[in-house]
């Protein structure tokens, strides 16, 4: 597991991300030094791997997307499930996903960084988290985002960094799938693909979530 060489709060990271949501297209959600090009096909193989994983657990009633961003992910999700909230921790973020996703009215959007999203009554089939936990810096929290997690849904598509060609940014910390899976009440592995993001290895994990207890 990295260690952080910045304390850097909840709140400064959720500045940040409004910050980005300022930039144009992807950048606003990857690394704006990396060329137009390979942003579109990690893009585009980011959603193959998430598809593939709810292909898997079909038919999926209700989906919670934790992190959606300026909704790029947004309507792979909604087009296999029959319901889908998606969550952001940021108002500019929302607005755009809310924007790229208007034609869509199987979609509900609200406000919530992962470590304080309200836990529902009725566990969603499934939750996708795609480079989210990533921006958790504080072990405590991360702690409290993965009890919220599995108390939330019955199965989990996470899509991580593991390994930095280029070295992470202070908003940004490592760690493997099995810290996860550690953090995860009741945590099966399921599945574990890979994505090669211009010599940046994440992982794209299908996992099962225990009963709430």
């Amino acid at each position: 597991m990295q260690q952080a060489t910045h304390a850097l709060t909840a709140g400064e990271v959720a500045a940040e991300w409004e910050r980005r949501a300022a930039r144009d297209g992807l950048a606003r959600v990857m690394r704006a030094s990396q060329p137009t090009a390979l942003a579109e096909s990690t893009t585009a193989r980011t959603r193959e791997l998430v598809a593939g994983h709810l292909d898997r657990l079909a038919p999926v009633g209700s989906a919670l997307e934790i992190g959606c961003g300026m909704g790029r992910l947004t309507p792979t999700i909604a087009a296999r499930a029959s319901r889908v909230l998606a969550l952001d921790m940021t108002g500019p973020m929302l607005d755009l996903a809310r924007a790229a996703c208007a034609g869509l009215s199987t979609v509900d959007f609200h406000r919530a960084p992962v470590q304080e999203m309200p836990v529902p009554r009725r566990k969603f089939d499934v939750a996708v988290c795609v480079w989210v936990l990533m921006h958790v810096l504080d072990e405590d929290e991360l702690a409290e985002a993965c009890r919220r997690i599995a108390a939330s849904a019955r199965h989990l598509v996470l899509v991580e960094y593991e390994r930095a060609h280029v070295p992470v940014g202070r908003y940004s910390r490592l760690r493997g799938l099995a810290d996860y899976l550690e953090l995860l009440p009741g945590a099966r592995l399921v599945e574990r693909r890979e994505l090669d993001y211009g010599g940046d290895l994440s992982f794209a994990a299908l996992i099962e979530l225990g009963e709430r207890a």
